[in-house]
């Protein structure tokens, strides 16, 4: 129990593979698993990067750190925003945050350094205060560069619903919520704001993510 209380880098290890199994068992689940096998090409890249990692592969780590990451934004990005999608964003996010953990760090350094953490809590670094305005200033943006992505929607309240004067070329992702309506520009609110939060969350991790990887210590306890 001591072990646990104190995490090292075996310990953050097995949490980030228990997350993993989690993460794919959701994944699996959402996607409707009639007929569908359980992805075990995937799930042994995932524990033999992690294996590789606790004999001290750094070039796993960071491998593991791009995946996590990927998955993470696609998650924090997707158009449905259902439940599975919330758990996949927190469990994507944990996993990025063991893997920038001191221990495990330590354990990948020339020569390695066993450090253990005070707690578990103490896993994350806190952020500086320029990190947020910044984050959402860049998901700002981030939303209006993809007004790019285009598609075709229904006009609220149009009838009949199926004509092409029904119809009107949308713009935003990934949620669409500018177009316009017999030639004048309609913004859609709710889906403006849920368009920024999801850039800004991206945003801020990625500013986070970067900041971390460039102010990584040196040197670390022992």
């Amino acid at each position: 129990m001591t072990r646990w209380r104190r995490p090292g880098a075996d310990e953050i290890l097995l949490a980030y593979m228990l997350l993993a199994v989690i993460g794919y068992a959701v994944n699996w689940l959402d996607r409707g698993h009639g007929g569908q096998s359980w992805p075990l090409g995937a799930f042994a890249s995932t524990a033999f990067l992690v294996w590789r990692v606790s004999r001290g592969g750094w070039l796993s780590r960071r491998l593991l750190i791009i995946a996590s990451g990927a998955s993470y934004a696609y998650a924090a990005l997707a158009r449905s925003g259902g439940l599975a999608a919330v758990a996949l964003f927190f469990i994507y996010g944990v996993q990025i945050a063991l893997l920038f953990s001191p221990p495990l760090f330590g354990r990948t350094r020339r020569p390695a350094i066993q450090v253990q953490a005070r707690g578990w809590v103490h896993l994350v670094r806190l952020p500086p205060a320029w990190l947020l305005p910044w984050g959402l200033f860049a998901g700002a943006v981030v939303t209006v560069a993809f007004l790019g992505n285009l598609g075709f929607v229904g006009l609220a309240g149009c009838t009949p619903p199926a004509s092409a004067a029904c119809t009107a070329v949308a713009q935003g992702y990934p949620v669409h919520w500018l177009t316009a309506n017999q030639g004048a520009p309609l913004i859609w609110k709710h889906a403006l704001l849920r368009d920024w939060a999801q850039c800004a969350i991206v945003s801020t991790s990625a500013l986070y993510l970067i900041w971390v990887w460039l102010t990584e210590p040196d040197g670390l306890p022992g």
